[in-house]
Protein backbone atom coordinates (compact mmCIF):
# COMPACT_ATOMS: atom_id res chain seq x y z
CA UNK A 1 0.00 0.00 0.00
CA UNK A 2 2.00 3.08 -1.01
CA UNK A 3 2.61 5.99 1.99
CA UNK A 4 2.26 9.65 1.39
CA UNK A 5 5.48 11.84 1.72
CA UNK A 6 5.37 14.08 4.56
CA UNK A 7 7.10 16.36 2.39
CA UNK A 8 4.32 16.40 -0.32
CA UNK A 9 1.64 16.51 2.30
CA UNK A 10 3.15 19.63 3.55
CA UNK A 11 3.52 21.01 -0.01
CA UNK A 12 0.03 20.23 -0.80
CA UNK A 13 -1.01 22.17 2.57
CA UNK A 14 0.52 25.13 1.60
CA UNK A 15 -0.70 25.55 -1.94
CA UNK A 16 -4.54 25.32 -0.57
CA UNK A 17 -3.41 27.68 2.37
CA UNK A 18 -2.42 30.16 -0.80
CA UNK A 19 -5.23 29.48 -2.74
CA UNK A 20 -8.29 30.13 0.23
CA UNK A 21 -6.21 33.60 1.06
CA UNK A 22 -5.79 34.47 -2.62
CA UNK A 23 -10.06 34.21 -2.67
CA UNK A 24 -10.41 35.74 0.82
CA UNK A 25 -7.86 38.65 -0.60
CA UNK A 26 -9.90 39.05 -3.98
CA UNK A 27 -12.96 42.02 -4.70
CA UNK A 28 -16.71 41.23 -4.65
CA UNK A 29 -17.73 41.08 -8.07
CA UNK A 30 -20.12 43.64 -8.65
CA UNK A 31 -23.49 43.61 -8.30
CA UNK A 32 -26.02 40.65 -11.23
CA UNK A 33 -29.08 39.47 -11.51
CA UNK A 34 -28.98 35.28 -12.45
CA UNK A 35 -31.72 33.90 -14.40
CA UNK A 36 -32.81 30.55 -14.14
CA UNK A 37 -35.62 28.49 -15.11
CA UNK A 38 -38.27 28.30 -12.55
CA UNK A 39 -38.50 24.82 -11.36
CA UNK A 40 -34.76 24.44 -11.15
CA UNK A 41 -34.41 28.41 -9.60
CA UNK A 42 -32.40 28.37 -5.60
CA UNK A 43 -33.58 30.93 -3.62
CA UNK A 44 -31.24 33.71 -4.25
CA UNK A 45 -31.22 37.65 -2.94
CA UNK A 46 -30.32 39.79 -6.27
CA UNK A 47 -28.41 42.75 -5.36
CA UNK A 48 -29.57 45.96 -7.80
CA UNK A 49 -26.86 48.32 -9.11
CA UNK A 50 -28.12 51.78 -8.55
CA UNK A 51 -27.85 53.59 -12.13
CA UNK A 52 -28.57 57.57 -12.41
CA UNK A 53 -30.26 57.23 -15.65
CA UNK A 54 -30.40 61.13 -17.47
CA UNK A 55 -33.83 62.40 -17.87
CA UNK A 56 -35.43 62.51 -21.49
CA UNK A 57 -35.05 65.74 -22.98
CA UNK A 58 -38.89 67.50 -23.93
CA UNK A 59 -39.61 67.10 -27.28
CA UNK A 60 -39.75 70.31 -29.33
CA UNK A 61 -43.33 71.44 -30.29
CA UNK A 62 -42.18 74.55 -32.30
CA UNK A 63 -39.80 74.48 -34.73
CA UNK A 64 -38.55 77.29 -36.61
CA UNK A 65 -37.63 77.10 -40.33
CA UNK A 66 -34.09 76.34 -40.90
CA UNK A 67 -33.64 79.30 -43.11
CA UNK A 68 -36.05 81.99 -41.51
CA UNK A 69 -35.16 85.47 -42.63
CA UNK A 70 -33.86 88.81 -40.42
CA UNK A 71 -36.70 90.98 -40.96
CA UNK A 72 -40.07 90.33 -42.92
CA UNK A 73 -42.44 93.28 -44.27
CA UNK A 74 -45.97 92.77 -43.89
CA UNK A 75 -47.70 92.84 -47.32
CA UNK A 76 -50.92 94.14 -48.31
CA UNK A 77 -53.40 90.41 -48.45
CA UNK A 78 -50.99 89.02 -45.87
CA UNK A 79 -52.92 86.61 -43.22
CA UNK A 80 -51.02 85.50 -39.76
CA UNK A 81 -50.85 82.37 -41.17
CA UNK A 82 -49.23 83.06 -44.00
CA UNK A 83 -46.74 85.42 -41.99
CA UNK A 84 -46.41 82.53 -39.94
CA UNK A 85 -45.30 80.12 -42.94
CA UNK A 86 -42.14 82.44 -43.10
CA UNK A 87 -40.84 81.57 -39.46
CA UNK A 88 -42.69 78.32 -38.27
CA UNK A 89 -42.28 74.75 -40.01
CA UNK A 90 -46.01 74.51 -38.20
CA UNK A 91 -47.76 77.78 -38.45
CA UNK A 92 -50.63 77.02 -36.45
CA UNK A 93 -48.01 77.90 -33.10
CA UNK A 94 -48.11 81.36 -33.88
CA UNK A 95 -50.16 82.10 -30.53
CA UNK A 96 -47.06 81.19 -28.78
CA UNK A 97 -44.14 82.88 -30.10
CA UNK A 98 -45.58 86.40 -30.51
CA UNK A 99 -43.61 88.42 -27.74
CA UNK A 100 -45.94 91.71 -26.63
CA UNK A 101 -43.93 94.82 -27.54
CA UNK A 102 -44.33 97.66 -24.76
CA UNK A 103 -45.36 99.93 -27.05
CA UNK A 104 -48.40 97.65 -28.56
CA UNK A 105 -51.17 96.80 -26.37
CA UNK A 106 -51.98 93.60 -28.82
CA UNK A 107 -49.53 92.10 -30.69
CA UNK A 108 -51.55 90.22 -33.07
CA UNK A 109 -52.98 93.61 -34.51
CA UNK A 110 -50.43 93.80 -36.87
CA UNK A 111 -50.63 96.66 -40.27
CA UNK A 112 -49.59 96.06 -43.49
CA UNK A 113 -45.85 97.90 -43.28
CA UNK A 114 -45.39 96.53 -39.70
CA UNK A 115 -41.50 94.79 -39.86
CA UNK A 116 -41.13 91.60 -37.81
CA UNK A 117 -38.59 89.89 -36.57
CA UNK A 118 -37.04 86.97 -34.58
CA UNK A 119 -35.90 88.26 -31.36
CA UNK A 120 -34.62 86.31 -28.35
CA UNK A 121 -36.10 86.83 -24.76
CA UNK A 122 -34.58 85.11 -22.16
CA UNK A 123 -32.93 83.07 -24.63
CA UNK A 124 -36.19 81.93 -25.87
CA UNK A 125 -36.85 83.08 -29.89
CA UNK A 126 -39.83 84.86 -30.49
CA UNK A 127 -41.59 86.87 -32.96
CA UNK A 128 -41.64 90.78 -32.19
CA UNK A 129 -42.91 93.68 -34.08
CA UNK A 130 -39.87 95.93 -34.82
CA UNK A 131 -40.96 99.08 -36.70
CA UNK A 132 -44.84 100.40 -37.11
CA UNK A 133 -44.29 100.85 -40.78
CA UNK A 134 -42.55 104.25 -41.85
CA UNK A 135 -43.86 106.63 -38.86
CA UNK A 136 -43.27 104.29 -36.14
CA UNK A 137 -40.63 103.14 -34.22
CA UNK A 138 -36.84 102.07 -35.56
CA UNK A 139 -34.67 99.75 -34.86
CA UNK A 140 -30.91 100.51 -33.70
CA UNK A 141 -28.02 98.36 -33.10
CA UNK A 142 -25.13 98.49 -30.29
CA UNK A 143 -21.89 98.03 -30.61
CA UNK A 144 -22.10 94.77 -28.99
CA UNK A 145 -25.13 93.68 -31.35
CA UNK A 146 -27.51 94.60 -28.60
CA UNK A 147 -30.91 95.63 -30.53
CA UNK A 148 -32.73 99.46 -29.55
CA UNK A 149 -36.13 100.11 -30.32
CA UNK A 150 -36.58 103.53 -30.60
CA UNK A 151 -40.22 104.89 -30.24
CA UNK A 152 -41.36 107.97 -31.80
CA UNK A 153 -44.02 109.78 -30.17
CA UNK A 154 -47.81 109.61 -32.79
CA UNK A 155 -51.31 108.73 -32.35
CA UNK A 156 -51.83 105.88 -34.61
CA UNK A 157 -55.70 106.51 -36.19
CA UNK A 158 -56.12 102.88 -38.13
CA UNK A 159 -59.35 100.80 -37.86
CA UNK A 160 -58.70 97.61 -36.51
CA UNK A 161 -60.59 96.39 -39.28
CA UNK A 162 -57.41 97.55 -41.23
CA UNK A 163 -55.10 94.94 -39.04
CA UNK A 164 -54.09 91.67 -40.93
CA UNK A 165 -56.65 89.31 -40.12
CA UNK A 166 -55.31 85.70 -38.79
CA UNK A 167 -56.85 83.79 -41.83
CA UNK A 168 -58.64 84.79 -45.21
CA UNK A 169 -62.02 86.60 -44.05
CA UNK A 170 -63.63 86.22 -47.30
CA UNK A 171 -63.70 82.73 -47.47
CA UNK A 172 -65.30 82.40 -44.26
CA UNK A 173 -67.60 84.64 -43.57
CA UNK A 174 -70.46 82.80 -45.17
CA UNK A 175 -69.68 79.98 -42.51
CA UNK A 176 -70.28 82.06 -39.76
CA UNK A 177 -72.99 84.59 -41.03
CA UNK A 178 -74.96 82.02 -42.43
CA UNK A 179 -76.99 78.72 -40.98
CA UNK A 180 -75.02 75.63 -42.50
CA UNK A 181 -76.19 72.57 -40.55
CA UNK A 182 -79.01 72.28 -39.58
CA UNK A 183 -79.79 69.66 -36.75
CA UNK A 184 -83.37 67.18 -37.53
CA UNK A 185 -85.19 68.89 -33.73
CA UNK A 186 -84.31 72.62 -35.51
CA UNK A 187 -85.74 71.38 -39.01
CA UNK A 188 -89.10 70.16 -37.15
CA UNK A 189 -89.60 73.49 -34.93
CA UNK A 190 -88.23 75.80 -37.74
CA UNK A 191 -90.46 78.91 -39.59
CA UNK A 192 -91.18 78.35 -43.30
CA UNK A 193 -92.67 79.68 -46.05
CA UNK A 194 -96.43 79.45 -46.48
CA UNK A 195 -97.10 81.18 -48.92
CA UNK A 196 -96.76 84.80 -51.25
CA UNK A 197 -98.43 88.12 -52.25
CA UNK A 198 -100.18 86.63 -55.80
CA UNK A 199 -99.99 83.05 -54.65
CA UNK A 200 -97.03 83.04 -56.32
CA UNK A 201 -94.92 79.19 -56.91
CA UNK A 202 -91.37 80.73 -57.37
CA UNK A 203 -90.45 84.37 -55.50
CA UNK A 204 -87.23 86.57 -55.67
CA UNK A 205 -86.19 89.67 -54.50
CA UNK A 206 -88.65 92.35 -53.64
CA UNK A 207 -91.39 89.53 -52.75
CA UNK A 208 -93.51 89.38 -50.21
CA UNK A 209 -93.73 86.59 -48.66
CA UNK A 210 -96.21 84.90 -45.53
CA UNK A 211 -94.54 82.88 -42.74
CA UNK A 212 -95.82 80.41 -40.69
CA UNK A 213 -94.25 80.14 -36.79
CA UNK A 214 -91.92 82.96 -37.39
CA UNK A 215 -89.93 84.51 -33.97
CA UNK A 216 -90.50 88.15 -33.94
CA UNK A 217 -89.49 88.58 -30.43
CA UNK A 218 -86.19 90.13 -30.63
CA UNK A 219 -83.80 90.48 -32.86
CA UNK A 220 -83.22 93.35 -35.85
CA UNK A 221 -85.78 91.84 -37.73
CA UNK A 222 -83.87 90.21 -40.53
CA UNK A 223 -84.15 87.02 -41.68
CA UNK A 224 -82.36 84.11 -43.87
CA UNK A 225 -84.14 82.18 -46.20
CA UNK A 226 -83.14 78.73 -46.35
CA UNK A 227 -83.68 75.44 -48.09
CA UNK A 228 -82.75 72.02 -46.55
CA UNK A 229 -80.47 70.90 -49.05
CA UNK A 230 -79.09 67.13 -48.42
CA UNK A 231 -78.63 64.89 -45.25
CA UNK A 232 -74.91 64.31 -43.54
CA UNK A 233 -74.67 60.72 -42.39
CA UNK A 234 -71.29 59.35 -40.87
CA UNK A 235 -69.80 57.57 -43.23
CA UNK A 236 -68.76 54.72 -40.20
CA UNK A 237 -71.11 54.68 -38.41
CA UNK A 238 -74.17 55.44 -40.55
CA UNK A 239 -75.41 58.00 -38.11
CA UNK A 240 -77.60 60.98 -39.18
CA UNK A 241 -75.53 64.19 -38.49
CA UNK A 242 -77.70 66.57 -39.67
CA UNK A 243 -79.06 68.61 -42.73
CA UNK A 244 -77.07 70.86 -45.27
CA UNK A 245 -78.61 74.29 -44.96
CA UNK A 246 -78.78 75.38 -48.99
CA UNK A 247 -78.41 79.46 -48.57
CA UNK A 248 -81.29 81.04 -50.59
CA UNK A 249 -81.47 84.55 -49.26
CA UNK A 250 -82.52 87.38 -47.13
CA UNK A 251 -86.43 89.20 -46.05
CA UNK A 252 -86.64 92.00 -43.41
CA UNK A 253 -90.06 91.78 -41.28
CA UNK A 254 -93.14 93.99 -42.59
CA UNK A 255 -95.55 92.63 -39.79
CA UNK A 256 -95.42 90.53 -36.98
CA UNK A 257 -98.20 87.48 -36.30
CA UNK A 258 -98.83 83.91 -37.71
CA UNK A 259 -98.31 84.13 -40.11
CA UNK A 260 -95.87 87.38 -40.33
CA UNK A 261 -95.08 89.21 -43.57
CA UNK A 262 -91.39 89.81 -44.95
CA UNK A 263 -90.25 91.34 -47.64
CA UNK A 264 -87.06 89.48 -49.80
CA UNK A 265 -84.13 91.82 -49.63
CA UNK A 266 -81.62 89.16 -51.44
CA UNK A 267 -82.14 86.15 -52.89
CA UNK A 268 -79.46 83.90 -55.04
CA UNK A 269 -82.24 81.01 -55.64
CA UNK A 270 -85.57 81.12 -56.08
CA UNK A 271 -87.48 81.20 -52.91
CA UNK A 272 -89.88 78.06 -52.87
CA UNK A 273 -93.10 77.13 -50.53
CA UNK A 274 -91.42 75.32 -47.24
CA UNK A 275 -88.60 76.72 -47.31
CA UNK A 276 -86.96 77.78 -44.09
CA UNK A 277 -86.73 81.17 -42.04
CA UNK A 278 -84.42 82.13 -39.30
CA UNK A 279 -83.76 85.38 -37.67
CA UNK A 280 -80.17 86.82 -38.75
CA UNK A 281 -77.57 86.90 -35.86
CA UNK A 282 -74.20 88.31 -36.62
CA UNK A 283 -73.24 89.26 -33.19
CA UNK A 284 -70.81 86.03 -32.90
CA UNK A 285 -69.29 87.15 -35.79
CA UNK A 286 -64.98 86.33 -35.48
CA UNK A 287 -62.92 88.15 -37.37
CA UNK A 288 -59.77 86.63 -35.64
CA UNK A 289 -59.41 82.54 -35.00
CA UNK A 290 -56.50 81.54 -33.33
CA UNK A 291 -55.11 78.00 -34.04
CA UNK A 292 -54.37 75.22 -31.11
CA UNK A 293 -54.73 71.47 -31.35
CA UNK A 294 -57.79 69.84 -30.32
CA UNK A 295 -57.78 69.21 -26.33
CA UNK A 296 -57.84 65.27 -27.31
CA UNK A 297 -56.29 63.17 -30.29
CA UNK A 298 -59.28 62.99 -32.45
CA UNK A 299 -59.56 61.29 -35.96
CA UNK A 300 -62.02 62.07 -38.36
CA UNK A 301 -63.98 61.60 -41.81
CA UNK A 302 -64.61 64.30 -44.18
CA UNK A 303 -68.30 63.87 -44.89
CA UNK A 304 -68.93 66.74 -48.09
CA UNK A 305 -67.27 69.26 -49.76
CA UNK A 306 -69.05 72.84 -49.71
CA UNK A 307 -69.47 74.07 -53.15
CA UNK A 308 -67.52 71.34 -54.88
CA UNK A 309 -68.43 68.00 -55.97
CA UNK A 310 -65.50 65.79 -55.72
CA UNK A 311 -62.07 67.81 -55.23
CA UNK A 312 -61.37 71.02 -53.20
CA UNK A 313 -58.58 72.94 -52.28
CA UNK A 314 -56.79 75.83 -50.74
CA UNK A 315 -59.31 78.12 -48.67
CA UNK A 316 -62.88 76.13 -49.71
CA UNK A 317 -64.34 74.48 -46.98
CA UNK A 318 -65.21 70.91 -46.21
CA UNK A 319 -67.41 69.01 -43.37
CA UNK A 320 -66.08 66.84 -40.85
CA UNK A 321 -67.85 64.21 -38.60
CA UNK A 322 -66.48 65.73 -35.40
CA UNK A 323 -68.19 68.15 -33.48
CA UNK A 324 -68.59 69.67 -29.68
CA UNK A 325 -69.68 66.35 -28.53
CA UNK A 326 -66.08 65.29 -29.75
CA UNK A 327 -64.51 68.09 -27.84
CA UNK A 328 -63.32 70.03 -31.09
CA UNK A 329 -64.34 73.85 -31.21
CA UNK A 330 -63.60 77.16 -33.70
CA UNK A 331 -59.97 77.84 -34.27
CA UNK A 332 -58.73 73.66 -34.08
CA UNK A 333 -55.98 72.44 -36.09
CA UNK A 334 -56.43 69.38 -37.98
CA UNK A 335 -54.06 67.16 -40.54
CA UNK A 336 -55.65 66.27 -43.61
CA UNK A 337 -53.92 62.85 -44.71
CA UNK A 338 -55.03 60.27 -47.79
CA UNK A 339 -55.47 56.65 -47.43
CA UNK A 340 -52.22 55.21 -48.87
CA UNK A 341 -52.92 52.64 -52.32
CA UNK A 342 -52.07 48.85 -51.94
CA UNK A 343 -50.42 47.67 -54.82
CA UNK A 344 -48.77 44.29 -56.40
CA UNK A 345 -45.27 43.47 -55.50
CA UNK A 346 -44.44 42.12 -58.59
CA UNK A 347 -40.88 41.32 -57.32
CA UNK A 348 -42.88 38.45 -54.90
CA UNK A 349 -43.80 34.70 -56.32
CA UNK A 350 -46.80 35.05 -55.06
CA UNK A 351 -49.13 37.09 -57.98
CA UNK A 352 -51.67 37.54 -55.44
CA UNK A 353 -48.72 39.62 -52.81
CA UNK A 354 -50.12 43.04 -52.14
CA UNK A 355 -48.30 45.95 -49.96
CA UNK A 356 -50.17 48.84 -48.32
CA UNK A 357 -48.50 51.80 -48.71
CA UNK A 358 -48.11 54.81 -46.33
CA UNK A 359 -51.04 57.21 -45.36
CA UNK A 360 -49.95 60.17 -46.61
CA UNK A 361 -50.44 64.28 -45.34
CA UNK A 362 -52.14 66.65 -47.68
CA UNK A 363 -52.66 69.36 -46.74
CA UNK A 364 -54.09 71.41 -42.94
CA UNK A 365 -57.58 72.42 -42.23
CA UNK A 366 -58.54 74.66 -39.45
CA UNK A 367 -62.05 74.09 -37.57
CA UNK A 368 -64.37 77.77 -38.32
CA UNK A 369 -67.69 76.38 -37.10
CA UNK A 370 -68.59 73.80 -34.59
CA UNK A 371 -72.21 72.22 -34.71
CA UNK A 372 -72.90 69.32 -32.15
CA UNK A 373 -72.14 66.05 -34.53
CA UNK A 374 -70.17 68.00 -37.09
CA UNK A 375 -68.04 71.35 -38.13
CA UNK A 376 -66.68 72.65 -41.06
CA UNK A 377 -63.07 73.54 -41.51
CA UNK A 378 -61.35 75.90 -44.04
CA UNK A 379 -58.50 74.45 -46.21
CA UNK A 380 -55.06 76.46 -44.59
CA UNK A 381 -52.98 74.21 -46.97
CA UNK A 382 -53.21 72.06 -49.59
CA UNK A 383 -50.48 69.98 -51.24
CA UNK A 384 -53.11 67.95 -53.09
CA UNK A 385 -56.43 68.61 -54.19
CA UNK A 386 -58.55 67.48 -51.33
CA UNK A 387 -61.14 64.36 -51.52
CA UNK A 388 -63.87 63.10 -49.88
CA UNK A 389 -62.25 60.09 -49.65
CA UNK A 390 -59.60 61.79 -47.29
CA UNK A 391 -59.18 61.88 -43.62
CA UNK A 392 -58.30 64.26 -40.47
CA UNK A 393 -56.28 63.93 -37.37
CA UNK A 394 -54.74 65.67 -34.69
CA UNK A 395 -51.72 67.70 -35.52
Amino acid sequence: MPTIDNRQLLKGMFLLSGILLIAACAEPPPPYSVVYEPETAPEVVTVKAAIQEPEPEPAENIVYEPEFPETYIVQEGDTLWDISTVFLRDPWYWPEIWFKNPQVENPHLIYPGDTLAIVYIGGERRVQILSRGADGSVLSHTEDGLSIVKVNPRVRLKSIDATIPSIPIESIRHLVERPIIIDADTLENSAYVLSSLDNHLINSINDKLYVRKLDTKGGNGRYHIYRPHKPLFDPITNELLGYEALYIGESKLLLRGDPASVRVTNSEREILRDDRVMPMDNTNFERDFYPKPPSTKVSGEIVALLDAISQTGLYQTIAINLGSRDGVESGNVLRIRRFGDVVRDKNEANPRFYVKLPDEQVGMAMIIRSFEKVSYALIMEADFPISIKDYVESP
